[in-house]
């Protein structure tokens, strides 16, 4: 009885301090969101990023939660990807597009830095996974464009052949 109340006690503690982490960390961040929100952060960082939102034929609005999800991991991204969503700023596309590409170059900063303290290069690391991220997320984008354009050629057919 006493074994269980030790693990018990050391589970209910450990659960405790890891959300506790998880806080500390998650709080500053969203409140840096909010802050680039209402400063407008937003704009000077997108058009940093305003060729790889061409090239990914991505709007504007999906640059915040594109890089906060690359830098810091999904979980992070994923508050904001919702938000945006939630906001009407990304359609299913761009949230599909989104989604490729973070679950491939999410958590770059603390990935590489693991990666790192076992003997990976980084750049090397940094580089393909961001190589990866663009060629397949401009795959999938030119796949879906490809679809809607057949599907709506289809449609436009059907229309004509009813008339």
């Amino acid at each position: 009885m006493e074994v269980a109340l030790v693990v018990l006690k050391n589970g209910l503690t450990g659960g405790v301090l890891t959300i506790l982490r998880i806080a500390l960390i998650l709080t500053p961040i969203m409140v840096a969101v909010e802050l680039a929100r209402h400063y407008n952060i937003l704009e000077a960082l997108s058009g940093k990023i305003k060729g790889i939102l061409d090239f990914l034929t991505l709007p504007v609005e999906a640059a915040f939660p594109l890089l906060v999800g690359a830098l810091f991991g999904i979980i992070y991204g994923s508050a904001l990807i919702v938000d945006y969503a939630r906001e009407g700023h990304l359609g299913r596309r761009e949230l599909l597009l989104i989604g490729i590409f973070l679950s491939i170059s999410h958590s770059m900063i603390e990935d590489t830095l693991i990666f790192s303290a076992f003997g990976a290069n980084p750049l090397i690391i940094v580089f393909i996974r961001l190589s990866l991220a663009l060629l397949l997320t401009r795959l999938a984008a030119y796949g879906i464009d490809l679809f809607d354009a057949r599907k709506s050629a289809g449609t436009l057919q059907k229309d004509k052949e009813l008339s």
